[in-house]
């Protein structure tokens, strides 16, 4: 047994399965929502805006228009002068003298010629240029007359009226030049237009600045944008940014996918066409018969049953056999392989002495493996090369529970996890060539304990982005 793995796992330092599992699922999404925000037309829409609702006249014009009122203001400044001339006495004696029929009247008279005679006869006697006594007797009795009429009665008293009075003076006045000068202003619809602007409470919510915070709230609060900004200056997404997931099976099909796995060992294939079991192995391969898809789950099958096989016998050669035991063993060689990546997968631990489920990596050397899984008569992870290994005992894990296996196969380097934790590290002749997935359960010995299943719930390998 491995001490370390055994209090690791004991102790709380293998996690959760469902934990991790549930974290990287979660990652995984949140990686390819922050993917499509930072391409999107509203992410540069909201930056634009951000920098526009940030900058320092932004704020200030926001600030000016919550505090701007009609009170305090110049337009209101304007309407009291206003509204104050318009009491002012002297002006409202002026204007209704100036819109008077007495006014007309004397204007009238004053621009007519209505009043020529009398003036011409005031003259003439004023000035004696009369000739004859006889005419003077007669010219100055027209004057007499004229004189007591109501026009020249008129026009001789009115000018000398307190309302003439002050419209003459009131006229050429200071308080009816800002008076009229005011009232074009304050009856102008551009000022009314401003009053009611001024004295509307909701200045602000109808500016197109406040549109344009209102549409930067509503982006920013968008849960895309905000998981876009939660992860945006932190390293949390490094995984999916520099990972791409080129291979994955989570089985959740009827049956096999046979575009991702063939049911006969890659070398058998090559040569005799056909599977074959290796010296010692009690099993034959059943060409995927033990292999189902149950519950979204991949099973591999060991039963007892008589099965003709191919045995490799070292003496020899390839002998046909009948095996008492049928299983299966899959490989993706031939549909898919890589050179250098992250294989994980979740599988069942289920040891049992009479059986070997391996999941492993090989190339077409057929010599070296990386063995992400091993499980029964030896349970260990780690690298093999012909009668030879380098690896980790799994020993202490909890017999009948799923783990995520991983290993992290660089250039000159492969480490393994469980769960996440590094158990293991081989820096030492380490493949450089492509490899392929294999998966195969092997019967050990003889063993009462059937059916046997070798259970893998997903599979996923990743490789580096390429810039």
């Amino acid at each position: 047994m491995s001490l370390k793995l055994f209090l690791l796992n004991t102790f709380g330092g293998i996690k959760s399965t469902s934990k991790i599992e549930s974290a990287k699922e979660s990652l995984w999404k949140d990686y390819h929502v922050f993917s499509q925000v930072e391409q999107s037309d509203e992410l540069k829409e909201l930056l634009r805006l951000e920098e526009k609702v940030n900058a320092e006249s932004f704020k200030k014009l926001k600030a000016q228009l919550k505090t701007l009122r009609f009170k305090g203001s110049s337009e209101e400044r304007q309407l009291k002068q206003f509204n104050k001339l318009k009491r002012n006495k002297r002006l409202q004696k002026y204007f209704q003298t100036a819109d008077s029929a007495d006014l007309k009247r004397y204007e009238n008279l004053k621009e007519g010629n209505a009043l020529d005679r009398y003036f011409e006869l005031e003259r003439m006697i004023q000035q004696g240029s009369i000739s004859s006594a006889e005419e003077s007797k007669a010219l100055n009795a027209e004057y007499q007359q004229l004189k007591a009429s109501s026009d020249v009665q008129f026009f001789q008293k009115y000018p000398k009226s307190a309302a003439y009075k002050n419209y003459l003076r009131m006229q050429k006045s200071e308080e009816r030049r800002t008076f009229n000068e005011l009232k074009v202003v304050v009856e102008s619809d551009e000022f009314k237009t401003q009053k009611s602007y001024l004295e509307d409470p909701k200045k602000w919510e109808k500016s197109p600045e406040f549109v344009e915070e209102k549409r930067y709230l509503e982006l920013k609060n968008k849960p895309e944008i905000m998981l876009y900004q939660k992860y945006k200056n932190t390293d949390a997404l490094d995984f999916p940014k520099n990972w791409e997931l080129v291979f994955e099976d989570c089985f959740d099909g009827n049956e096999l996918n046979s575009a991702k796995w063939k049911s006969i060992n890659y070398y058998a294939e090559k040569t005799v066409g056909k599977n074959f079991s290796q010296h010692g192995d009690l099993q034959a391969f059943s060409n995927g018969k033990n292999t189902q898809i149950k519950g979204e789950r991949l099973q591999i099958q060991v039963k007892k049953e008589k099965l003709n096989s191919l045995v490799w016998n070292p003496v020899l050669g390839f002998v046909e056999k009948e095996m008492d035991y049928s299983s299966d063993t899959l490989t993706t060689g031939g549909l898919f392989e890589a050179q250098y990546g992250i294989l994980e997968a979740k599988i069942k631990y289920n040891p049992n002495k009479n059986f070997q489920d391996v999941f492993y990596l090989a190339g077409e050397q057929n010599g070296l493996r990386l063995n992400l899984f091993e499980c029964g008569a030896k349970s260990q992870l780690g690298l093999s090369q012909s009668q030879t290994s380098n690896g980790f005992s799994l020993a202490g894990l909890s017999a009948g529970k799923l783990y995520i296996f991983s290993m992290v196969w660089e250039k000159g380097k492969v480490s393994w996890k469980i769960n996440d934790k590094e158990l293991f590290t081989v820096s030492a002749n380490t493949p450089d060539y492509p490899m392929f997935l294999n998966l195969t359960s092997l019967v050990i010995q003889d063993s009462q304990a059937l059916p046997h299943y070798f259970d893998v719930d997903w599979v996923r390998f990743y490789q580096k982005r390429k810039s």
